[in-house]
């Protein structure tokens, strides 16, 4: 069974607790951020009251637009994945080594990210990460600055080191670019195919500071217990990115796929919009990821890249890759 964006799993005195405490020190009303989530004060002081990605969403926005600080999304982000709330947290924060911090972020992010899906690829030079269903505006960019802080303070906290990543957005450089000086860095690249981090492989196997065979073990069954108690091993979303994923270079239809998840094209629909996406959005999005791995983990060139995707007109696929990330497929290269 796939969790859905309405399915409650997120405890809502983990993560939030985090905005509760910025909200006060910011001086805003906890009833303003909580405005419109279904969600009291007294829910998450509770520390029994799970939540939905959408009532967690709207807490995250109402923070976006109520907090008079561009800083904001920084400081929630830099606390989230350092902060043992859960068994998953601690796990990671006492890993043997940084790829396997990493990879129990990608097994265990319903618990430890539960705002973006992370994903991680890598060659023999370089390791990736990056985000499915980022919306294209300024909420997904809110999520993103999230994100990209929360891993970037996660490898800072537990290698013990400043670590050299590069930063790319599918955006325009903001206004408030000094916030990005302040808590990302320098190494910013703006107007990109794809939003990602990207890091030397070099760092991977490097020893954690913090590192506990018992806690790290114990930590890691019992998250592993709880993912499978709660049936979140994978959302809804997900499911759909990995069967596309799996077909994109022999064509995808939204009869075929309706069919591998026995249902009808019009309940796949349905179900894409609920989550606020369509079918058609679910593979661009996936021809750009796949992409984007044959360009940079493998060397493919524009040529390559198209006939892997069966896209075999040059112009459909200029025209393609423009809607996929609104670039030319020139500056993929």
């Amino acid at each position: 069974m796939n969790y859905e964006h309405d399915h409650l799993f997120i405890p809502a005195h983990h993560q939030l607790s985090l905005l509760i405490d910025l909200a006060r020190q910011y001086h805003l009303d906890d009833h303003i951020l909580l405005h419109g989530s279904g969600l009291f004060l007294q829910d998450i002081l509770s520390a029994n009251k799970k939540i939905s990605y959408i009532q967690f969403i709207k807490v995250l926005n109402n923070a976006k637009q109520y907090f008079h600080s561009d800083d904001i999304r920084f400081l929630f982000g830099k606390r989230c994945l350092t902060t043992p709330f859960n068994h998953a947290l601690k796990s990671i924060l006492y890993a043997q080594n940084f790829e396997q911090a990493l990879q129990r972020c990608l097994e265990f992010h319903a618990f430890v990210c539960p705002w973006l899906t992370p994903k991680l690829i890598k060659n023999n030079h370089e390791i990736m990460i990056y985000w499915l269903n980022v919306p294209r505006n300024d909420e997904g960019l809110f999520l993103l600055e999230i994100s990209m802080s929360a891993f970037k303070a996660l490898s800072r906290d537990i290698l013990g080191e400043k670590i050299a990543w590069r930063f790319d957005f599918n955006s325009d450089e903001p206004e408030y670019i000094e916030q990005y000086w302040s808590h990302l860095g320098d190494q910013l690249h703006f107007r990109q195919p794809l939003s990602c981090m990207r890091l030397s492989i070099n760092y991977l196997l490097k020893p954690l500071q913090q590192h506990s065979f018992t806690l790290s073990s114990t930590c890691y069954l019992q998250a592993q217990h709880d993912i499978e108690k709660y049936q979140l091993q994978q959302s809804f979303l997900e499911a759909v990115y990995r069967y596309l994923m799996q077909h994109i270079s022999q064509g995808v239809s939204l009869d075929t796929t309706a069919s591998h998840f026995s249902m009808s094209s019009a309940t796949l629909k349905r179900k894409l919009k609920k989550h606020n996406t369509s079918f058609q959005a679910q593979v661009d999005q996936c021809r750009l990821h796949t992409t984007i791995i044959l360009q940079r983990m493998h060397g493919f060139n524009s040529e390559q890249i198209a006939h892997h995707l069966a896209i075999h007109d040059p112009t459909n696929f200029r025209r393609a890759f423009k809607r996929w990330c609104g670039l030319n497929v020139q500056q993929l290269i």
